[in-house]
């Protein structure tokens, strides 16, 4: 069964929106672009009668926007899109619910929560593996669409189930942002809060850069697997992973977990050096590469 909404949901909302508030088209429009969304009075049309949804990415990064002029609640009309979009407004699932391993000594519970203010859109990983079969660097692109006006930043997470624990880890911040606060939120996790250049208007998107690397000699200590934890419904993730040419592994896979599906299945470097897994409208749940050398 489709978790889709009925066929005409979003132009009854909006059309009942308009008329309950007498905001023509054309004042809609200038309302939206003073707010830095160029939305088309023909679009407007379109999406009043029923004839296109919003589909593009200017136009759903529109959507919020759209609600607080007509005064309705947050999510209103992006829920009656149907897609992924009106799933990615979903709820964010707590970290420690992700792991297939225990979170060791965990200071508060609280803690594994990321915000709800913000909307996870895209997360694409890159790891480099060493020469000594170690990961050496893990950098992370996450694009995020503010939920409110005000928004300063967002929490990242990262887990291990080595016993060294997480504490050896050291986040850079690359773009986009700044590593604004960092605490060993249990054993094998940590909780680092990303700040952007300026606070978010409601919304706006913010792309930012990532890297974790090894404070310690011998690289991270993850070397036959990495995972991409996804806390809330996203429109795309990617990881990638690239070998050192001396220590490619005879042997990969590729494997996702979601809503108590898992699913593994082999890949062949085919005489590359790398591999890499893309999916769309996935999460919450999990995806990554494993290998064996």
């Amino acid at each position: 069964m489709s978790d889709d909404p009925p066929t005409g949901a979003f132009a009854s909302a909006l059309s009942a929106a308009l008329a309950r508030k007498q905001i023509p088209l054309s004042e809609l429009r200038d309302r939206l672009i003073s707010r830095g969304h160029s939305i088309s009075l023909t679009a407007l049309s379109y999406w009043r009668s029923g004839q296109r949804l919003p589909e593009r990415r200017p136009s759903l990064e529109a959507l919020p926007a759209l609600e607080s002029i007509l005064d309705l609640p947050a999510g209103s009309l992006s829920k009656l899109v149907p897609g992924p979009v009106a799933r990615r407004l979903g709820h964010v699932e707590r970290f420690d619910r992700l792991l297939d391993y225990p979170v060791r000594d965990a200071e508060d519970d609280s803690n594994l929560l990321g915000e709800s203010d913000i909307s996870r859109v895209m997360t694409h990983v890159s790891v480099r593996v060493g020469p000594q079969r170690e990961i050496l660097w893990a950098r992370m692109r996450r694009l995020v669409v503010a939920n409110r006006d005000g928004v300063e930043g967002f929490t990242i997470f990262m887990a291990t189930d080595a016993d060294t624990g997480a504490e050896p880890i050291r986040f850079e911040a690359l773009a986009g942002c700044t590593v604004h606060e960092d605490h060993q939120a249990a054993h094998n996790v940590r909780r680092v809060n990303l700040r952007f250049p300026r606070p978010l208007m409601l919304g706006e998107s913010a792309l930012t850069e990532v890297e974790t690397v090894q404070v310690h000699e011998g690289g991270l200590d993850l070397t036959d697997d990495y995972e991409i934890l996804a806390e809330q419904r996203l429109e795309e993730a990617l990881i990638w992973v690239t070998f050192d040419p001396d220590a490619v592994p005879p042997r990969c896979w590729v494997y996702f977990s979601e809503a108590g599906l898992k699913h593994e299945w082999p890949v062949d470097l085919d005489g590359t050096f790398s591999v890499h897994y893309r999916q769309r409208d996935f999460g919450p749940g999990g995806l990554g590469i494993r290998w064996e050398w």
